[in-house]
């Protein structure tokens, strides 16, 4: 019996320690939320340079960051799906405006930060952020406390809406689009005219 509950202690401040390193950690926060997760030293670097981006975005620091990796090497699940999370967890005031080439990739992304919000772990490190059970579109949801994401299309409308961290991820579609001047000259009018406006105060480019 005493090695039963001297196991169990062990194992309950084992989950602790895992619970504040996920909250201080944003690999830890993605190792936590996802057992089976294989990180390597790219991934850590990622993170890293994410975590400073976050605590700059709580500082009002106007940062900008740029994340210039191959295709299938993670950074999409780090930057796109759990920084939004763990920031929100942070600071649940926070609001996302999460862009892409077109509405679908975004919309994936705000669904996986949104099932990340809704996890019953999730809840056990920030019980102060959750699910504002009026606004749960996948294409603009709130947390109670006001925060939250909105996903737009490159080259769609945000009117209204404000952002502290603006994400762009795969503004281009493919090589073709990649060499069109007109496709550039299109997507840059778009940034400077409507998605940077949406920026708050200090806030960040992703």
């Amino acid at each position: 019996m005493a090695d039963n509950e001297q196991s169990k202690a062990a194992a309950q401040k084992a989950l602790l320690a895992r619970r504040t390193l996920a909250r201080r950690r944003l690999i830890h926060f993605v190792k936590y939320m996802m057992p089976g997760y294989r990180d390597g030293w790219v991934h850590h670097d990622i993170a890293w340079r994410l975590e400073r981006f976050s605590d700059q975005v709580l500082a009002e620091q106007s940062p900008r960051l740029m994340l210039l990796v191959p295709p299938r090497h993670g950074k999409s699940e780090l930057a796109s799906k759990k920084l939004p999370a763990w920031h929100l967890g942070r600071d649940p005031e926070h609001k996302f405006i999460n862009t892409g080439y077109n509405l679908d990739l975004p919309n994936e992304f705000s669904r996986g930060v949104r099932s990340t919000v809704r996890d019953p772990k999730y809840e056990a490190l920030f019980p102060e952020t959750q699910l504002d059970p009026e606004t749960r579109s996948v294409e603009n949801w709130r947390t109670t406390k006001g925060g939250g994401l909105t996903t737009a299309g490159v080259g769609g409308g945000v009117t209204g809406k404000g952002a502290n961290c603006l994400t762009i991820d795969d503004p281009i579609k493919n090589q073709q689009e990649a060499d069109s001047p007109r496709v550039r000259d299109m997507l840059w009018d778009w940034y400077m005219s409507t998605a940077y406006t949406r920026l708050e105060p200090g806030g960040g480019v992703l």
